[in-house]
């Protein structure tokens, strides 16, 4: 069934026919950095029944039949697809402890909601939590995260350890054995950027630009351009007031685009030409932006997405692009598609087990929610999932929680985390999402 098809659907309010609830079995070995999973795998060149195996924190084998290591531990998937973990490849984490914001207003520019009262009396409690508990503010995100399938998100202050141990942090490089230029951010304007990049060891310059709908936003570009930052390395949050010829100056070079549609249309009342990219050939990766004014979850994300596509756009994204986005797209935006955003032997261990709604894999996600995340893991290591699996593989070890009506552990403080803000404002009571 096609994007198109599911969107109507779901607009309409039309129920598909009821799948069976997916299902992992879990046979524990004796060698807990050995594990293989079995199912519907979703690899770069389409999605195969077969085996994944996982030593340590690598992939060491995708195919049709593998040889299972000794000692491994055995999960047998069911009426689910097995994915490279997601990647939100544009997060302001540690603000996602904030409610959602309702913009009193359209803006043309991001200068002006941030300079605008409205906003300023919105982020209060943020600048008042930030000062001591900054760390596990970004944890609480990260757990949040975790949930909806992400194992990798961009967009939280580099050069911080303390969060360290939930989903990947990519500008700590987070256990890639990368150095620590290897992707630079940028979120000021890009007037402020000093220096200049060095392409033998920047792989990923990854900025906020054009971010508005008016002509002073789209200057933004003539400025990156004058400032020699347009190359094959960069990959621009947002550039929502890009035209026809930014796209094209794009495309000629190879950078990179990190969508965030929610957040675009609460806050400018329209999001960035997706089509107008493509017929370029600029490679799309999506961002969340923040739960602030964006979604709760990449799925939702990944909806509003389909949205505007279908009623704005006559479904020109294709449907094979969705899941593309959240994986290996976005890990290519990221300068780490050598190591992430794929199942494939020599990746890291990365891995979201996601209910199959649909037989398609791609625009099936439009269906999934939250509840319908079955396992996690990060670099091997099972974090989160179906409440029984995750503690047959890993006993008393993990926090019991309920998401969406079915139990589910996740392997973090969430508790803890929620008591430690949960004093400083009593909105941050753990929810299921």
């Amino acid at each position: 069934m096609t994007a198109r098809a599911l969107f109507c659907l779901s607009i309409l309010g039309i129920s598909l026919p009821a799948l069976a609830e997916g299902a992992i079995r879990v046979a524990v070995g004796s060698d807990p950095t050995k594990q293989v999973i079995q199912g519907l795998l979703v690899t770069p060149t389409g999605v195969i029944d077969g085996e994944l195996v996982m030593e340590g924190d690598a992939i060491t084998c995708v195919a049709v039949t593998c040889p299972v290591p000794a000692g491994a531990s055995v999960f047998t998937v069911t009426d689910a697809f097995v994915y490279p973990g997601f990647i939100d490849a544009h997060n302001h984490v540690a603000y996602n402890v904030l409610p959602k914001w309702t913009p009193p207003r359209l803006y043309q520019n991001r200068s002006q909601w941030q300079a605008a009262t409205p906003y300023k009396l919105f982020k209060e409690p943020y600048n008042t939590l930030k000062v001591k508990l900054f760390c596990e503010m970004v944890k609480w995100g990260e757990i949040a995260a975790l949930m909806s399938g992400i194992t990798t998100v961009q967009g939280t202050a580099p050069n911080q350890t303390c969060f360290k141990g939930f989903v990947r942090n990519i500008e700590n490089q987070s256990d890639l054995g990368l150095p620590l230029d290897h992707i630079r951010t940028h979120i000021l304007d890009v007037s402020s950027f000093k220096g200049k990049l060095d392409p033998d060891k920047t792989k990923a310059f990854v900025i906020h630009l054009a971010e508005g709908v008016d002509e002073r936003s789209r200057r933004e570009f003539d400025t990156l351009k004058a400032k020699k930052l347009l190359v094959p390395e960069t990959a621009i949050i947002h550039g929502t007031a890009f035209g026809e010829a930014e796209f094209a100056d794009m495309g000629r070079v190879g950078a990179k685009l990190i969508w965030s549609p929610q957040s675009n249309l609460a806050l400018y009342g329209r999001t960035t030409n997706i089509p107008l990219a493509l017929k370029h050939g600029v490679r799309v990766a999506l961002g969340i932006d923040w739960n602030v004014s964006g979604s709760d979850t990449i799925f939702d994300e990944l909806r509003v997405a389909a949205a505007v596509n279908e009623e704005q756009w006559n479904g020109a994204i294709p449907d094979s692009q969705w899941v593309e986005m959240i994986t290996h797209s976005a890990a290519h935006a990221l300068g780490v598609d050598h190591l992430l955003g794929s199942l494939q032997a020599g990746r890291k261990a990365d891995i979201a087990i996601i209910r199959a709604r649909t037989p398609d894999h791609s625009a099936g996600l439009l269906l999934n929610t939250a509840g319908d995340v079955e396992g996690v893991w990060v670099g091997g290591d099972l974090l989160y999932g179906n409440a029984s699996v995750v503690e047959a593989a890993r006993p008393n070890a993990c926090e019991l929680t309920v998401v969406q009506g079915t139990g589910k552990r996740v392997c973090a403080p969430m508790q803890a985390l929620a008591a430690v803000l949960g004093k400083q404002f009593p909105y941050l009571v753990p929810t299921a999402r």
